[in-house]
């Protein structure tokens, strides 16, 4: 099959109908019938047989989509690069930073950067700390801010911060002082009710490594997938969470009592880049300025 067959192939697969997949392509209908039919001659048995709901796909095509997803996620994966390194794009400093630091944090380092380098153009997106690898390595941006030490050759990894997980729940009558002094030992956690960090982040796999030991934990009924949403339940009334402590560091309201967990879960923040991105004259001060205001958390 040549590539133009196995697009054709991926369109009516994904919209069940010629018509359709015609549309996906932006091409004629006539032009999907004549390249399927010419793909189904060349493999001498049919992909599609036609019934009342459009275009039934044969057990054959069932077995050849499965190979045909990994094959398109790697065209489009050729496409974003190929896109990325546009020269317009070189104009821009892109940076993705997963959604926890993506507001106190990223406005310090803005401002810091912002007045260094006034004339800078600056794009931001939102992705998780996997997603943010991936773009990375395929120049969607310059710079990275994810949690964990990545290791995903091409992408180069510094730390630029390291945290460590807090207990973090509501005070009654009012607003009091953020911060406490007593640490949260595991032990008492695992007897509580709290809000948890999803099983997939390194972080929450560490901490309930160390919960299962407690013959009292009895898991999370409620979790969430980052450290800002589980923080935002929190202030929601939904009980105490677990999160980092930069994302409790950076949060304004008043009314939280935040305490460490003992034994203490560091948690890492990385720079993610690529040696084209690091070129940029204004990269390393960037980088400064979110180093910067990752230190801000411990003066707090």
């Amino acid at each position: 099959m040549k590539l133009k067959h196995i697009e054709v192939f991926n369109a009516i697969m994904l919209s069940g109908s010629v018509s359709a997949a015609a549309r996906i392509l932006n091409v004629t209908q006539p032009a999907v019938t004549q390249t399927l039919k010419h793909a189904e001659q060349q493999l001498g048995y049919a992909l599609f047989v036609r019934d009342k709901g459009g275009m039934k796909p044969t057990p054959e095509a069932r077995q050849l989509h499965l190979r045909a997803q990994k094959i398109f996620e790697q065209v489009d994966e050729l496409r974003r690069l190929a896109q990325s390194l546009r020269p317009d794009h070189l104009a821009q400093f892109r940076i993705a930073i997963v959604p926890s630091l993506s507001t106190t944090c990223l406005s310090r380092a803005l401002a810091s950067f912002k007045a260094r380098h006034p004339r800078s153009a600056v794009s931001i997106k939102i992705l998780h700390s996997d997603e943010i690898a991936r773009s990375v390595a395929l120049r969607e941006c310059d710079l990275g801010i994810a949690y964990g030490e990545i290791d995903a050759p091409p992408v180069d990894a510094e730390v630029v911060g390291t945290g460590h997980l807090v207990w973090v729940e509501r005070r009654e009558g009012g607003a009091r002082k953020r911060a406490d002094t007593t640490d949260m030992p595991i032990a008492e956690i695992a007897a509580r009710d709290f809000i948890g960090i999803d099983k997939d982040d390194l972080v929450g796999k560490a901490l309930l490594g160390l919960l299962s030991e407690s013959a009292v934990f009895a898991g999370t009924r409620l979790s969430a997938q980052t450290y800002q949403s589980a923080l935002l339940l929190t202030l929601d009334g939904f009980g105490p969470c677990v999160i980092d402590s930069f994302t409790a560091g950076f949060s304004r309201d008043e009314s939280l009592s935040v305490r460490s967990v003992s034994p203490r879960i560091p948690v890492t923040v990385s720079a993610l880049s690529v040696a084209e991105g690091r070129r940029r004259a204004d990269f390393d001060d960037l980088l400064q300025a979110f180093r910067t205001s990752l230190a801000q958390v411990d003066d707090a």
